[in-house]
């Protein structure tokens, strides 16, 4: 039985037919293999590869230009090759390079790029056939160095009575430098930090981040644009805010006092806004000082606003106008020939020139017909003359009307002497 078995087997492997059907199967085995992993037997597209520059770092150090834009930033490429070689590649190992090196000044240009491929993929097995698109356009940009001011603006809400003056922040780096393409950098028109606290009553710092703006406002936001600093130091001042009166500062005399002076002013008060140490003690703002012994009658002034250091008017007005009226009271002239000195210098002899002075009495409307010349003397105050010479001198004069407290001479007075050596 054995011997059987092995002389079939042996007729099986003497056989022609079997050899030949075993080398039609390893043949195709053979082309099968090769014909899936070496022959150009398959086409693919790549979709979102990458752009990327070669020679960027040398055209930023020796030309200091940068590449600005660019019309795309992925292409599509088809490729045909082995199976074998494709197999190795997806898009995101693809580069469709740009080499810079010739590029020589600022300007838009259209640039071709070639294509890199990842280690261990044989190029020789592989063909491009199409590419989209197939060249990318490029801005290139001067590189440029601009500083800029920073500037404030506050969000949020003060308690009762404060205020947040935005213009009066103050920053720490007070400007921010920036680096990068000229056209980008031109188009910065502010640099802007915003703080934001709610029931503010006191001056406070804080650290915040900025924001770029255009001149339209908008937000700027720049991949190739970089700065000294990130973020900025803000000091926000916050004021008192307060009502203030306006106010006559009113010197009694000539028979008047405040209490006979009606003061009209418009306006009547402002709001003002300062440092609470300030505003603490003021309570009205005075236009100006009025000497009632020198005025008789008033016509409507306008006065300039005066506020302390550091006080910020928040209505706006700067002038005020005033009206007085005397009440009460009434006036009259006299020619009054009671004339006398005091103070006379030592040595001299005085003698009044002036016979007699016409004096205006102001008083009480009640009071004022009861009083007489006879009440009143005008006093000549010679102290002034302690070294003067012999010669004729006009001294100032005080008004006294005697048994009228409550009257007074309005106006100033002066009379004529003359000194002589006493004999």
């Amino acid at each position: 039985m054995r011997n059987d078995n092995t002389a079939r087997s042996r007729g099986i492997l003497d056989s022609r037919i079997f050899w030949l059907i075993l080398c039609l199967c390893a043949s195709l085995v053979i082309w099968l293999y090769y014909t899936s992993n070496y022959g150009i037997s398959k086409t693919q597209t790549y979709y979102g590869v990458e752009v990327t520059f070669t020679g960027q770092d040398a055209m930023r150090d020796t030309l200091n230009l940068v590449v600005s834009e660019q019309d795309t930033t992925r292409v599509n490429v088809t490729l045909s090759g082995t199976r074998r070689e494709l197999a190795k590649i997806t898009s995101d190992d693809i580069k469709a390079v740009v080499n810079l090196s010739n590029v020589t000044m600022a300007g838009y240009r259209t640039m071709t790029y070639s294509l890199s491929y990842p280690s261990g993929v044989n190029q020789s097995n592989i063909r491009e056939t199409s590419r989209s698109p197939s060249t990318v356009g490029l801005q290139i940009s001067k590189l440029a160095t601009m500083p800029i001011v920073v500037s404030g603006q506050f969000e949020g809400t003060t308690a009762d009575g404060y205020m947040v003056d935005a213009a009066e922040m103050t920053f720490d780096p007070a400007t921010v430098t920036f680096t990068g393409p000229e056209e980008e950098l031109n188009q910065i028109n502010k640099v802007q930090v915003v703080v934001a606290r709610d029931e503010v009553s006191a001056s406070f710092n804080a650290v915040g981040n900025y924001v770029l703006l255009d001149a339209d406002g908008n937000i700027l936001e720049f991949e190739d644009v970089q700065a000294d600093v990130e973020t900025v130091s803000v000091n926000v001042p916050v004021s008192t805010v307060k009502e203030v009166a306006l106010g006559m500062d009113l010197v009694p005399g000539g028979g008047a006092s405040a209490d006979n002076v009606i003061t009209t002013i418009e306006p009547a008060a402002i709001t003002v806004a300062g440092d609470a140490a300030t505003l603490d003690g003021l309570n009205i703002i005075s236009l100006a000082t009025v000497q009632l012994a020198n005025t008789l009658s008033f016509e409507p002034t306008t006065y300039n606003i005066v506020l302390p250091n550091g006080v910020e008017c928040l209505t706006g007005e700067t002038t005020a106008t005033v009206s007085m009226e005397f009440v009460g009271l009434s006036s009259n002239l006299f020619g009054v020939t009671n004339l006398s000195y005091v103070n006379a210098p030592a040595g001299y002899d005085v003698s009044i020139i002036d016979m007699n002075k016409v004096v205006t009495v102001r008083a009480p409307s009640d009071v004022l017909p009861r009083i007489t010349a006879n009440n009143i003397r005008v006093v000549a105050d010679l102290s002034s003359l302690a070294d003067s010479a012999p010669g004729r001198y006009r001294v100032s004069a005080n008004v006294y009307v005697d048994g009228f407290e409550s009257a007074g001479a309005v106006g100033s007075y002066s009379v004529y002497v003359q000194l002589e050596e006493e004999k």
